[in-house]
């Protein structure tokens, strides 16, 4: 497969087919618990709004259409995470074959993302947003590209449109788009296209995308902004000097982490050629450079700003998934021929292809190796249907206090109507009546076995006093995969109309 792919290296476009078919069928092997953003994605489902909290809303848009389609199912949920990382690799593979001339090396570069943990592994596991961010910055810089090579109508208009979804992706999107509007400037036809008229029909079109989804942040900039710069400040030293180191440290630390695994494998697979080479340059190496520069220039002055001290690999990982084109990029200037090294390198990727959904599931299957069980083992099938059946009755509304039981509960109830008060803002439309009560349902912690306080006041303040305490029930359940034995705790509470 290895010498068949340098041969026909247009091959790897059915090889992912292929691999996102094969996650995808693991994923409906695997336990129906979902880690945290299938959960809320299963949750915000319901929806079809301008805004949801503190993401945009791109990929939210895509699952909600086709969950009005397909319904709400595991296989809907899962279908669209791995069509949108097929498309995420496939327009990378397109791009680096619009600066890279051996489509060899544009076959390297694109296989490399599966030598990137926070891609290959988290992103399967969990990760949505930062998916679509990654699609929306391949077709921006392949438009912004095209329009440098071969500029026309169709490619400023297309700039257009991919900057206005990257915009909608994530709210970070801005700080590449800054830096891919200084590389163009730096590229000796950048000025140029930059200063033609067309390419204020670019900025028309994505302002226009992103111009609904804008008013709503206008008017919710508490709810967007609060959580995220919350968890930005987590931990942080009490000193001012301290906080000033801290941040920039942080971003060294999680750049090294990104990029090591990539850059090790290339120093086995290129050896000296690859370092030694690094010098080299030509007008897209440079284009590259100074996006990475400017991207990282724009990043520590936002840390310093907002006095960042806890910072996440995967905000990080849109503005270094590009390193394997740029690397490629050096080795093609220096004159290495990608055919020499392909097939000592496809092996890597190919192995990958095996290993990954193998790990998936003997992680779930056999958790008692690692120590834990993982959210996929939360048996909440078996608890809805427990309740259910003991009560005798369908909920007219599942109410939660947390969203990872929420999209949870409504993957088991799909024509249920969800709310977790932890996204206060999205409320749903619910009949409550003695043939459809609310069910309260909520994860108790160690020491904790009554109603959570946050649910009590929605019952106290929405329903009536007399609602605030009702008769709790509580049932353990065997974990999915599961040692005889342990037990996941569920809390819940029927509310009747009194």
């Amino acid at each position: 497969m290895h010498r068949f792919l340098v041969r026909r290296p247009d091959t790897i476009i059915l090889l992912l087919v292929g691999y996102f078919l094969l996650e995808f069928l693991v994923r409906l092997a695997m336990p129906h618990g979902m880690r945290y953003d299938e959960s809320q994605q299963a949750l915000f489902s319901q929806w079809l709004t301008l805004g949801y909290d503190s993401q945009p809303p791109l990929y939210n848009w895509v699952q909600a259409l086709a969950v009005s389609v397909f319904g709400l199912s595991l296989a809907t949920i899962s279908i669209v995470k791995n069509v949108v990382l097929f498309l995420v690799f496939f327009s990378y593979y397109k791009l680096a074959k619009l600066v890279l001339s051996d489509k060899v090396f544009a076959a390297i570069a694109t296989l490399s993302l599966l030598t990137i943990p926070q891609l290959f592994w988290e992103a399967q596991r969990d990760l949505t947003h930062t998916v679509a961010q990654l699609l929306t910055i391949n077709l921006f810089l392949y438009g912004a590209i095209r329009t440098l090579k071969t500029p026309s109508l169709g490619s400023y208009v297309f700039t257009g449109i991919a900057l206005g979804l990257g915009m909608l992706s994530k709210y970070n999107f801005a700080l590449l788009a800054a830096a891919a509007v200084v590389a163009v400037l730096m590229h000796p036809k950048g000025r140029s296209r930059i200063f033609d008229r067309r390419f204020l029909l670019t900025l028309l079109i994505s302002l226009l995308i992103f111009l609904p989804h804008g008013l709503w942040l206008i008017h919710n900039l508490d709810l967007a902004s609060g959580r995220t710069l919350g968890i930005m400040e987590q931990d942080a030293p009490q000193s001012a000097f301290a906080k000033l180191v801290q941040g920039p440290l942080e971003f060294v630390k999680l750049v090294v982490v990104i990029c090591a695994p990539t850059l090790v494998i290339y120093s086995l697979v290129f050896g000296k050629s690859l370092f030694k080479n690094l010098g080299r340059s030509n007008e897209w190496t440079r284009f590259f450079e100074v996006l990475f520069v400017v991207i990282a220039i724009l990043v520590l002055i936002l840390i310093v700003a907002v006095g960042m001290t806890a910072l996440r690999d995967r905000w990080l990982l849109p503005f270094l998934f590009l390193l394997p084109i740029y690397l490629c990029l050096k080795m093609e200037v220096a004159g290495i021929k990608a055919a020499d090294f392909g097939k000592r390198f496809f092996y890597i990727p190919l192995a990958m292809m095996l290993i990954i959904p193998a790990s998936l599931l003997i992680r779930v299957t056999l958790p008692a190796l690692f120590g834990s069980y993982d959210h996929y083992n939360t048996p909440y099938p078996a608890f809805v249907s427990q309740a259910v059946a003991t009560e005798g009755k369908k909920p007219g509304l599942v109410l939660t206090d947390n969203w990872l039981p929420a999209g949870n509960l409504h993957l088991q109830l799909p024509d249920v109507p969800a709310m977790s008060l932890f996204f206060g803002n999205l409320k749903a439309d619910y009949q409550w009546s003695a043939d459809k009560p609310i069910l309260v349902v909520w994860r108790p912690g160690k020491n904790a076995d009554g109603v959570p306080p946050p649910l009590t006041r929605w019952l106290q303040e929405t329903l009536g006093a007399q609602y605030r305490a009702p008769d709790v029930k509580l049932a353990n359940v065997q974990y999915i995969h599961g040692k005889p034995g342990d037990m996941a705790p569920f809390g819940y509470a029927w509310i009747y109309p009194k």
